[in-house]
């Protein structure tokens, strides 16, 4: 992810110019760091930054990554 002008935006290529910082895909680490008021911190700026959109994709990341997990277990046999 990277910031630009007060928004938080997803990166996921890691090509954005600018500091960039790492967060787990999963919705629950995205509120632990809201939270934690960790993404100013991360990108060494003043103020709170908008992470609307930041949310929603690691919502979709998140959701994304719960079906590949229950596509590829194996079906109880009956």
């Amino acid at each position: 992810m990277t910031v630009s002008e007060g928004l938080v935006l997803p990166d996921p290529g890691r090509r954005a110019p600018g500091r960039g910082a790492h967060l787990h895909p999963a919705i629950e680490c995205f509120e632990l760091a809201v939270r934690r008021k960790a993404f100013p911190r991360a990108f060494k700026v003043q103020g709170p930054l908008d992470v609307t959109g930041l949310r929603e994709y690691v919502a979709q990341r998140d959701k994304q990554e719960a079906v590949q997990k229950a596509a590829t277990r194996p079906s109880a046999a009956v």
